[in-house]
């Protein structure tokens, strides 16, 4: 016989499922337990590469032209991720007051009309399946209406994409700009 709680967790589970609509990825990926004592950052390179590839995929789904990879972008994403992780925040303002815009202008060297970010944030996730991370969290993005818009946004032409783990923690976080 299951013990009360463990049937609360489950039921609350299914009951969050079922009103979140959350997509199937979900389901599939383990809970594991990291070492701890990883000091610095670790980026996930395969999952940034495929979250890019799935954007660009729900983007053609939608008719709308694929975003370039922009070097520049992956580089503000990462550290903002890393910056949620070392400070441990969850936010598009981190605690200094910047918002995307302020962090993504300095780094990019050209004229930008227009900024967005998506952010997503995990804990104890195995993330040795690159391929259902990345959908996992494109799944969460597509999901959400803010999230959406940004990955459907047709004035966007590139895309820095940062995935960072420590410990048992994740961060992602994608950049987009329109250049002038």
């Amino acid at each position: 016989m299951m013990p009360r709680s463990k049937k609360c967790a489950v039921t609350l589970a299914f009951l969050l499922t079922l009103l979140l609509g959350l997509p199937p990825a979900w389901g599939q990926l383990r809970v594991i337990q990291h070492p701890r004592g990883t000091a610095r950052p670790v980026y996930l390179k395969e999952v940034e590469r495929r979250i890019y590839q799935l954007t660009n995929a729900v983007r053609r789904k939608y008719h709308l032209s694929p975003l370039d990879k922009d070097d520049a972008l992956v580089a503000t994403a990462r550290a903002h991720s890393d910056d949620m992780l070392a400070r441990n925040f969850f936010n598009h303002v981190n605690p200094d007051g910047k918002a995307p815009q302020d962090r993504i202008a300095p780094a990019y060297s050209r004229s930008l009309a227009r900024t967005g970010e998506n952010i997503w944030s995990g804990h104890g996730f195995d993330y040795s399946d690159s391929k259902l991370l990345a959908r996992v969290i494109v799944d969460s993005w597509i999901t959400s209406p803010g999230h959406r818009a940004n990955l459907l946004n047709p004035d966007y032409t590139h895309l820095g994409v940062g995935v960072s783990v420590l410990g048992k923690d994740i961060r992602a976080t994608q950049n987009f700009v329109q250049r002038r």
